[in-house]
């Protein structure tokens, strides 16, 4: 079956490789799920890797939804960009990017645009694709359970949200483990107090993810709230890219962290 965001992830790279495919459609890849309902990248964060996004979804008459400009100024300070175009069939394909995944190091993210470049599709690796996963939303730790068991056992243990996994793989390769639901798995005790263990791991987990975004949603009110007034959306992509820019120059920090170049805010 046709999948238009592999298809996009292949022309984006095709003068090499600036964009890797994550979120839910590297789910999709992984055979984890069997769709998603929009397109998310990891731009290499290079002017030049923008213009080419911007070159591409031009032509197929795309246009910006609310968002920080596709520029290196906000995609390095951990803001994202969003565009959307209907396809031929006059479904929605939605396509955001960013430069700076959170929870994922910054070398790793580097690695990733360095050659050998032999994949056809460039799709995130599973333990940073997992560590993406690790969201407020609750239905991100089922998928993160399903994409650890890809992982060798050594590696699915310390990244599982499975208590049936952790009680099964402990005794082989938790040892060396930090986890408080290998911990306890390990002392014996019983599937309940693991899933406590996991659950207060996810809790804390969901509420480092709360907090950081705070920080840009409330960085970014003035913005989204002119960017929607000036009826930014509706205009050309790249005449909207020009005010998009225009206007975050005044109103959207480039940086609600203050932490460009030191590692995913």
């Amino acid at each position: 079956m046709r999948n238009i965001y592999f298809e996009l992830t292949e022309e984006f790279n095709a003068q090499g490789t600036i964009a890797i495919l994550t979120s839910g459609q590297a789910v999709v890849f992984y055979r984890i799920a069997i769709m998603s309902k929009d397109g998310d990248w990891i731009l290499r964060e290079t002017p030049q890797a923008c213009a080419r996004i911007l070159e591409v979804l031009a032509a197929r008459g795309a246009h910006y939804r609310t968002g920080a400009p596709l520029d290196v100024r906000w995609l390095s300070g951990g803001w994202s960009s969003h565009l959307e175009f209907q396809d031929e069939k006059q479904r929605r394909v939605r396509c955001d990017f960013i430069s700076r995944p959170p929870r994922v190091p910054r070398e790793t993210v580097e690695r990733a645009f360095t050659p050998p470049e032999t994949e056809k599709l460039k799709v995130l690796d599973l333990p940073s694709l997992i560590r993406m996963k690790q969201t407020q939303r609750a239905k991100d730790y089922a998928v993160i359970g399903e994409l650890a068991r890809l992982l060798p056992e050594d590696e699915e243990i310390e990244l599982t949200t499975d208590p049936d996994r952790i009680l099964a793989l402990a005794s082989r390769h938790g040892k060396k483990s930090t986890r408080s639901a290998v911990e306890a798995a390990l002392r014996g005790a019983g599937r309940e107090d693991v899933v406590i263990a996991l659950a207060q791991e996810i809790n804390a987990l969901q509420e480092e993810d709360r907090k950081r975004l705070e920080k840009y949603e409330e960085a970014s009110r003035k913005y989204f709230g002119e960017f929607r007034g000036q009826g930014i959306s509706d205009l050309p992509l790249l005449e909207a890219h020009r005010e998009a820019v225009a206007l975050a120059l005044r109103l959207l920090p480039e940086d609600p962290n203050g932490s460009r170049g030191k590692g995913p805010p």
